[in-house]
Order: structure tokens, then C-alpha cells, then sequence
């Protein structure tokens, strides 16, 4: 959907003509078919229109955007109004039609807005202030309790449109694990063919090749046992089975590497060199390892993505005081300013095939499972550089550990 940013909203105002005393009356009626304003007196809401002012937008237009300070009410006398998130409004939410209202969530609580609304085909609305409210709203208890009502119908709905989703997760998370099933068989065929690769007798010598079968077999086997245990997790999460979050000693040093082996053949990855440069005392953390992994994965694939072939990935080490440091940083583009402050807050992405959980799941193993901190850096055309800390495992190695590189 293009949307237009540039253009605001129009409120007419001046003396009141044949055409304005009709729609006064069109107010009128549309205001009766509102609960928490048709239990107010006429003359109070006719008041309420005389100060009310009219809002009229053209197709794509935005009434406020996500996160902004408005704090007004707002009802549709006519045309329809999308309600979205994200900073391309890609997250759809809901359509409002005529006669229904918006707005009363932040103008109850006074925080920004959740999301961002945007007219459908040409729009008028009625704008109602936050002065207004207290003036002939919040002194009558029967609106304040419809308010309430409409405020406690839309959570609901989206309780029960959350639950269904998580549902559906939660079955899919559930069929995932048996299709990883038939890699059992895949695993004894590898068994086999490493015995066959081996030699079948003492005697027999080794065939060319066969440690390469070896590192495809363990890598298969290391790959599958950690989906088991990602899809155990997810579940235990949804059905709220309480599981021990385990933590070990890693050199956070071989977990990158590791983790650099495993994916630099993903289509994203394809001619970058990737750099490993590691100028810490000891780089052993006590981390959940499959958790940190997924963290590595996800910001090497994200400057994958950003980087043209040719450009180099560095991956850096380093102490902190009592924390060790690890960065990744991409020759990009960089990050747009209007980007950076929904990035490790919202499920954003730039991915046309993404769904931006992927920096979500790092905010949380980093800062709420790990005490540590993760953030970003960006220039506009220089490329960006995502971090993360880790408190560190005391050592009595004071020796600099060697800097490792692959490509």
C-alpha cells in the first residue's frame, strides 16, 4: 500500500452553512448509535458538536501514525479507516467503518499510539479533544462505564484472536517435531555409509572422503537435536510447563566460529567474506548456547542481507570491564532514521519473505535471560553494527586470545 506521508489532515471550520447544520444532524444520529454518547443528554451532544471539528481525508492519508502523541477521539461519519502497525503498515489490525469510533485507548491512558490509522477511500471523521472529553464525558459515570465496555470488547477480541494464533503456532511447532522423524533414517543410512567409508574390518583402510561424512553426520545430528530442543522449548512455552533455562561455561570464540561454519552457505551469505577478530583475555561466558547461537544467527543472516557481494563481515571480541563484548558489523546501507527507533522494539524487517522476529528473540535471550545489553549503530550509506554483551566467566588466563578469520 503506498501511503501518504506528506499530506495532513483537513478541519474545516468558520460559520456554519446550510451544508454544516446537515451534518450536524448526521452527527447527531451517528453519536445516538454510540453507547457511551447516546447516554448523554441531546443538548449535551449537541454541544459536544458545536465544539467538535470535522476531519477530512483522501484515500491513503494518515490520521496519526504509531507511536505518535495524539491523543484525541475520533468518530467516522463516513469511508473506512485501516488500522496498522509497522513502519510500512504491512502488520494489519482491523478496518473501522461508519460509525464506529477510534482514538480511546491512548486518550484513557495518555501513551502514544499502538498503531497508526489510515483512511481507506475518502474519509470524514469527528475529531473530539481531550478537553472535550473532560468536559462532558468524564463527568457522566453511564458514559465513562460504555467507554469501559468498548475499551474491555476490543482486548477481548484480540485475547481471543491472540489465542487462536498461538494456537495455530503451537499445532504447527507441534508437526514440525515429527517431521523431523524421518532424519532417523537418514542417520543410520549415514551410520552406514561412514562404517562402509571407515573400513568394515580392522584391517581395512580408511577411504578418501570419509571425514567428510563425519562432519555432515555430526553437523546433521547437532542441527536436528537443537530443533528438537528449540521446538520442546516453544512448546513447554505455550502449554506453561515451567523448564529449567540451562546455562554453561562457552568460549564465546568457537561458538562464533562454530556458528560461522554452519551458515555461511545460506543464499544471503553467498561471496562475503566474514571476519572473526578477537582481542579478549579469555572469551569463555556462562550462556545458554543454543540461545546465543540463535542470537549469532540472526544478526550474521541480517548483515548478510544488507551486504552487497564483496563487502566483509566483522565479527568483534572484546572485554568490557567485567563484560565481553561481541559485534557485528556490515559494509550496508545502513539503517533509514525513521527505521531505528521501531528496530528492537517491533517485529520489523526489510525482508520481503522475513517476518521481523528474528531481532525480537535477540532482545529478549539477550537482555532478559542473559543480563546482558543488546543495541545498534548506523550511518545512513555506511553500514550498521549490531551488539551484544555478556557478563564474563572469570579466568586466570591473561594471555589475549588468537584472532580466528573465515570467509
Amino acid at each position: 500500500m503506498e501511503i501518504s506521508k506528506s499530506s495532513s489532515p483537513k478541519i474545516n471550520s468558520g460559520t456554519v452553512s446550510v451544508h454544516e447544520k446537515q451534518l450536524r444532524i448526521m452527527k447527531l444520529e451517528l453519536l445516538k448509535k454510540i453507547s457511551f454518547f447516546k447516554c448523554l443528554p441531546v443538548e449535551v451532544l449537541q454541544n459536544i458538536i458545536a465544539e467538535s471539528k470535522n476531519i477530512t481525508l483522501g484515500d491513503q492519508e494518515i490520521l496519526f501514525a504509531e507511536g505518535s502523541d495524539n491523543c484525541n477521539l475520533y468518530v467516522i461519519l463516513s469511508g473506512s479507516i485501516l488500522i496498522a502497525k509497522g513502519p510500512n503498515y504491512t502488520k494489519y489490525v482491523t478496518i473501522l467503518s461508519e460509525g464506529e469510533c477510534l482514538g480511546e485507548i491512548s486518550l484513557i491512558d495518555k501513551r502514544p499510539r499502538s498503531a497508526s490509522a489510515v483512511a481507506l477511500g475518502d474519509t470524514l471523521l469527528v475529531e473530539f479533544t481531550e478537553n472535550m472529553f473532560h468536559k462532558f464525558i468524564f463527568p457522566n459515570t453511564e458514559a465513562l462505564l460504555e467507554m469501559m465496555k468498548v475499551c474491555s470488547i476490543r482486548l477481548r477480541n484480540d485475547l481471543e484472536r491472540m489465542s487462536s494464533e498461538i494456537q495455530q503456532v503451537s499445532t504447527f511447532t507441534h508437526d514440525m517435531r515429527n517431521c523431523l522423524v524421518p532424519l532417523g533414517t537418514s542417520e543410520v543410512y549415514l551410520e552406514q555409509a561412514l562404517e562402509f567409508f571407515c573400513g568394515t574390518k580392522e584391517n581395512h583402510k580408511k577411504r578418501t572422503g570419509w571425514d567428510k561424512v563425519q562432519k555432515g553426520y555430526n553437523k546433521m545430528l547437532s542441527v536436528r537435536n537443537n530443533m528438537i530442543t528449540m521446538i520442546d522449548q516453544s512448546l513447554a512455552t505455550v502449554r506453561k510447563v515451567q523448564t529449567k533455562y540451562i546455562k554453561e561455561d562457552f568460549n564465546i570464540l568457537d561458538l562464533i566460529n562454530e556458528t560461522v561454519d554452519e551458515i555461511n552457505c545460506h543464499k544471503d551469505l553467498k561471496g562475503i567474506p566474514i571476519y572473526i577478530k578477537s582481542g579478549t583475555r579469555d572469551a569463555t561466558v556462562h550462556i545458554n548456547y543454543l540461545d546465543i547461537k540463535r542470537v549469532l544467527q540472526n544478526l550474521i543472516l541480517n548483515s548478510g542481507y544488507a551486504s552487497a557481494k564483496g563487502e566483509a563481515i566483522n565479527i568483534y571480541i572484546k572485554d568490557i570491564h567485567d563484560l565481553i563484548e561481541i559485534s557485528v558489523e556490515d559494509q550496508g546501507t545502513g539503517i533509514p532514521e525513521d527505521i531505528k527507533s521501531l528496530l528492537l522494539k517491533e517485529n520489523y524487517t526489510s525482508k520481503p519473505d522475513g517476518n521481523g522476529f528474528g531481532l525480537m528473540s535477540c532482545v529478549e535471550i539477550i537482555d532478559d535471560l542473559h543480563s546482558g545489553k543488546i543495541g545498534f549503530e548506523s550511518e545512513l550509506g555506511k553500514g550498521a553494527t549490531f551488539y551484544f554483551t555478556l557478563p564474563v566467566v572469570e579466568s586466570n588466563d591473561t594471555e589475549p586470545a588468537p584472532t580466528a578469520v573465515s570467509s
